[in-house]
Order: structure tokens, then sequence, then C-alpha cells
């Protein structure tokens, strides 16, 4: 936020045009002309999540997933995916020189024991995550590799937070839910892409069975951007994966800048309490809101 306030129509008009890129000690950089980006989209009818007490049970998963080209002249993909552990990080390819798009893919748990060092759901920690992506081949020959082989991410926040294409999606691992009252108490910011907070800071969370089993508000006591600081986002959880849709219960008063409605989707970590969502705040786009539970 803090960004936008001083640089509006600037900002808007640069976005559209430029994507900065971060990169693996200068040899991968991706931009609108002449790179390419891909559009990996999760199947709404799949998991949302990797159950782990479906895993610890021995049932199975779907990770459904589609895989397009958003832009840039590529010839094939390949879908990689990213499995990171408290130990290191983990690649595999799942599929290699995709030409037809769309691509539907889906993984079970027995793909992804055969892809990485795991051998059946004990194996899985709850902090644990599987990113999917790819590696773009285009016709001059370059390869765009969205991540590099050691799991960080080649690109920066101008493509993490396009609404209309995502460059890879991660699945959590996540625990069936009764209620949501995991999620009561302070967490910490990770990552806030809309910078009304900083990495470290603490936002106040409230669980109240009264205002529903599956629901919790953010509250946003302590952004210091928006006179309306008693205003709070609304969280309700699908139980069957874990996934989130979140609205504002009034539109934030940014004093001096505007009056904006705040919707967003997600998931959240059953088994930790983290919450990874994505909000949109009206006509400025969708930026990423990443918390996790203190106490």
């Amino acid at each position: 936020m803090k960004k936008i306030k001083s640089l509006i129509i600037p900002l808007l008009l640069i976005t559209s045009i430029i994507v900065s890129c971060e990169d693996d000690g200068g040899k991968s950089k991706i931009d609108f002309t002449t790179g390419a980006t891909p559009n990996v989209t999760k199947i709404s009818t799949s998991d949302q999540s990797i159950n782990l007490v479906a895993l610890k049970n021995g049932e199975n998963i779907d990770l459904g997933f589609t895989v397009e080209i958003s832009n840039g002249d590529v010839i094939s993909a390949d879908v990689v995916g990213f499995y990171f552990t408290s130990e290191g990080v983990e690649k595999t390819v799942f599929q290699s020189n995709v030409s037809d798009f769309p691509y539907t893919m889906h993984l079970d748990q027995n793909n992804l024991y055969d892809a990485f060092s795991i051998d059946n759901g004990d194996d899985v920690q709850i902090t644990d995550k599987l990113i999917i992506t790819t590696d773009l081949t285009l016709k001059d020959g370059r390869i765009i590799k969205l991540y590099s082989d050691t799991g960080v991410k080649n690109y920066g926040a101008d493509i993490s937070n396009q609404s209309h294409y995502a460059a890879a999606q991660t699945y959590i691992i996540s625990c069936p839910l009764e209620d949501a009252s995991l999620f009561n108490g302070n967490f910490e910011v990770v990552v806030d892409d809309w910078a009304d907070y900083g990495a470290g800071e603490i936002i106040p969370v409230v669980y109240d069975s009264n205002f529903g089993t599956l629901k919790f508000k953010i509250l946003n006591t302590n952004n210091p951007y928006i006179s309306n600081t008693d205003s709070y986002f609304i969280v309700t959880v699908d139980p069957t994966d874990s996934s989130v849709s979140v609205v504002s219960n009034e539109a934030l008063d940014y004093t001096g800048f505007d009056i904006i409605d705040v919707t967003g989707t997600g998931a959240v970590g059953s088994c930790t309490g983290d919450i990874v969502i994505t909000l949109t705040f009206g006509p400025y786009g969708s930026y990423n809101l990443e918390l996790k539970k203190v106490n």
C-alpha cells in the first residue's frame, strides 16, 4: 500500500508494461518482451492442498491442475515440481516436452512418493510444501525457468501478483477441519505484497463460534494506513480441502487515497495454522498475504 499511495498512476502504467524479476545470479530473467510465463491453475474440483490425514491413512489424494501459456513464443514446457522440507528442496519433472495447451495433469500420492524422498504418509511433515510450475522452451532455443533448480523463484512481485495468470501453484500440507478454532490469536506477517505491513509485524485473528464455526476474522486493528481500524476480513473455510474465501466486512478507508472493497481466496494450513491468501483490492489488483501463527 505504501508504494501505491506515492506512485498510484505511474505504478499502474509501469506494471502493465514491465515485469521486474529476480534472477539466479543473472542467468535467468523473465519479462514480457523477451521471455515467457505460464498460467498454472488448480482444478477447483480437485484437492487444493495435500491432505496429511489421508496420506497417513493410505487414502488417495488428487492434485489436479492445468497448464497454459500466458505469453511468450513457447514451443514446449516441462511440468516441474519442487518439494520443500526442513532439510532442503527436491526438484522433479512430472511431464516433459508438453506442446499441446491447455495441458491438464493429476498427481496422486504415488506420484509424489515416486518423485521425492518420501515413502509414505509418515514421511510427510506439516511444514512441507509442493510447488508446481514449468520450465519453458522458446522457439529461439532459450529455456525460461520460473524457479531455479534449487527452488529459488526467478520472478518478482509483478508476476506473482498478476490476477489473470499464475506462474506457479503451491500445495501446503493440511488436515481436515471440524471448525476454525485453530485460527485465533496473534499471527506474524510472512509476506504482504500490498505492503500495509512489514514482515514480522503482528495481525490479530479472532475465532468466535457464534460468528460461524468455519469462519474467523483477520482484524485490521494494527493497519496504519486505514482510518476504519475496527474493520476486518471475514475468512470462510471449506473443511473438505482447507481452501478459503475472503471478504472485507466493509470497504477499507485508505485516508486520502481510496475506499476499497476487498475480496480474496486462498488456503489455510489446518495442521499449522498458517494462512496463505490472495487479496484483491478493488481495481488495484491482487496481492499475496501470508501469515503464520505465533500464539
